[in-house]
């Protein structure tokens, strides 16, 4: 058998009865009798012990409570504290038991207490009232037995030194989590400095981005108006020659030549204006704070202003009870104004032309639209730059490429994305992404066909 594990042996007896220390010293300083009988045995019949020795207690005395409180201090401040102390309630002329505890307990609050007393001074009640309930005391009544204040010490030693090892398992826990939360606050700095680096980086990236696609603006938008433009000023030259020509007398004008050519510098005069007023809206995609907005209303709106260019093609549009959106209501009226003209523009041809318009709230939180039409589509060598500026696939004089340029300038301002999926042939379809308000409960639904 191994032998037991050592606990703290120092137990303390606070009581006047100079008889009961010496009681209490017999009872724990030595070995019980059963031990000398066990080695009788052994030597008699062979064989080990029975039960292995114990070494006893080592008990210090206290007459009065004042006393025992200073042992317990010094003790403390010593770094050799008690694990037990015997307390007798009566001790005159100084403190009595009960209160010499709730002083014991303020300077050594693990320290596991036995009450003794041969009389009834203080009832459960009246104790628990002074001392809390509390699982390091006990009650002893006198005369008390041997075997009993042995078992109790034993015990209570071995709790005391649980408990304190509880303490240093706390208190290792303790620095354990310090050290864990100062690694986790450092490993948050690191994490706050590397979020600000990269936000600085993207902003620097989209600054250089804004920089390259304003050059790239500039560029297309001084191609764009300088076609037209070489048109006017040649007009006006070839007009002003022959005025000169006519003034010298050297030959009359001719209305009809004069006439067409007039016609041509008005088209170029007319195409610059379409430019600057597309352009226009280009820059003011930022201009309208983002509101509650109403899907249906702006559809409603968006639908009527495209009327002349969906023509005769069927508008079926399905809601869904989408709900109201986040942005700028101006600008998303010019959006779904741009899709339903390029999906009028692209049915044109197509003997039954339609046009669907869907919207549908995802779980994500995002509203999508859906502007899909069966016309002519789009060739897969356009997809990837159909919002570009100044990119168009119509003939010349029929557009300035900045409609879905606009288009996707909005729904990036509003947050949100645009795509495209065609197939040549078999129509086109949008899909518009927009962040749904939380201003307000869903928009009315709607449901109808035009």
């Amino acid at each position: 058998m191994s032998a037991p594990t050592a606990f703290n042996r120092r137990i303390l007896v606070v009581d006047d009865n100079q008889a009961i220390h010496q009681d209490f010293r017999k009872i724990l300083c030595t070995a019980p009798a059963s031990s000398a009988l066990d080695a009788m045995e052994a030597a008699l019949f062979g064989g080990p012990t029975t039960t292995p020795a114990d070494p006893g207690f080592e008990v210090d005395s206290a007459y009065q409570g004042e006393e025992g409180i200073a042992k317990v201090k010094t003790a403390v401040a010593e770094g050799r504290p008690y694990a037990l102390a015997f307390v007798d309630i009566r001790m005159p002329p100084g403190l009595d038991g009960v209160e010499t505890v709730r002083r014991l307990w303020k300077e050594d609050e693990d320290l596991q207490v036995v009450l003794c007393s041969a009389y009834s001074d203080y009832s459960w009640e009246e104790m628990t009232q002074r001392l809390g309930l509390s699982q390091r005391l006990l009650i002893l009544r006198k005369p008390f037995d041997n075997i009993e204040v042995r078992q109790l010490a034993h015990a209570l030693s071995e709790k005391w030194d649980l408990l304190r090892k509880s303490h240093r398992r706390m208190e290792d826990l303790r620095r354990e989590v310090e050290e864990w939360t100062r690694e986790l606050a450092l490993a948050n700095e690191r994490l706050r400095k590397e979020m600000e680096d990269k936000a600085r980086l993207e902003l620097r990236l989209v600054q250089a981005q804004r920089l390259e696609s304003l050059g790239r603006l500039t560029a297309g938008l001084a191609h764009e108006i300088n076609n037209p433009l070489s048109v006017i000023m040649a007009s006006v030259g070839f007009l002003r020659s022959e005025l000169d020509e006519q003034l010298a007398g050297r030959h009359p004008l001719d209305a009809g030549e004069m006439r067409e050519v007039c016609s041509d510098a008005l088209l170029g005069a007319d195409r610059i204006l379409r430019i600057v007023n597309d352009f226009r809206i280009f820059s003011k995609l930022d201009g309208h704070p983002q509101v509650r907005v109403d899907l249906n209303e702006v559809l409603d709106h968006a639908q009527s202003a495209a009327s002349f260019n969906l023509g005769r093609a069927q508008v079926v549009r399905e809601l869904q009870d989408a709900p109201a959106v986040q942005g700028s209501e101006p600008g998303l009226e010019q959006l779904f104004m741009s899709l339903l003209n390029n999906a009028g523009y692209a049915t044109q041809s197509v003997p039954e032309p339609k046009v669907h318009i869907s919207a549908r709230e995802r779980d994500d939180g995002w509203v999508w639209v859906e502007v899909k039409d069966n016309g002519t589509g789009i060739a897969p060598e356009h997809l990837g730059r159909i919002f570009d500026p100044f990119f168009t696939t119509k003939p010349p004089g029929t557009g300035t490429g900045l409609g879905l340029s606009i288009c996707h300038g909005i729904v990036a301002g509003l947050g949100g994305t645009i795509e495209v999926e065609s197939t040549p042939g078999q129509g086109a379809t949008f899909r518009v992404k927009l962040p749904r308000s939380t201003e307000s409960a869903a928009a009315p639904s709607s449901s109808s066909m035009s």
